[in-house]
């Protein structure tokens, strides 16, 4: 698979999440987006402002600070959209589970939280894992 074309659909996906996440998250603390309260009923939630803010700022900044960096190509940018790519995948888990209210938008932001993940992994392992990490051993002959 020819490593540009992994980083151009890696800050397309990231600069998506960073996107709809920031301005999400947002509106869920403004009120805008109208979800219903009783979905917070026995969470430890009094309302959604710590959701939103989680949501703005660790999904929808790490995803942002990601994307920057994979544009302008830092070595760090494959661990930091690895770690994006798991925060997206992980607010949808525990959505799911603290409101347990299911959504084929649940679904999309998991995969795509996923596929971040797996395709920073496989730029990782095959362009720098070599350099961290010493494949053979040295004799000490």
């Amino acid at each position: 698979m020819n490593h540009k074309v992994v980083r151009i659909v890696l800050v397309i996906l990231l600069a998506f999440i960073a996107l709809t996440s920031i301005p999400s998250g947002v509106a869920m603390i403004t009120g805008a987006l109208r979800i219903p309260p009783e979905f917070l009923q026995g969470t430890l939630f009094r309302d959604y402002t710590i959701p939103g803010l989680v949501l703005a700022i660790i999904v929808g900044g790490s995803s942002l600070l990601a994307a920057v960096a994979m544009f302008i190509r830092r070595e760090w940018s494959v661990i930091l959209s690895m770690v994006a790519g798991l925060m997206m995948a992980g607010y949808e888990v525990v959505e799911l589970a603290i409101i347990q209210q299911f959504s084929w938008l649940q679904v999309l932001y998991f995969a795509i939280g996923a596929v971040i993940f797996g395709l920073a992994g496989y730029l990782w392992m095959t362009e720098y894992r070599s350099y961290h990490f010493h494949t053979r051993h040295a004799s000490h002959a």
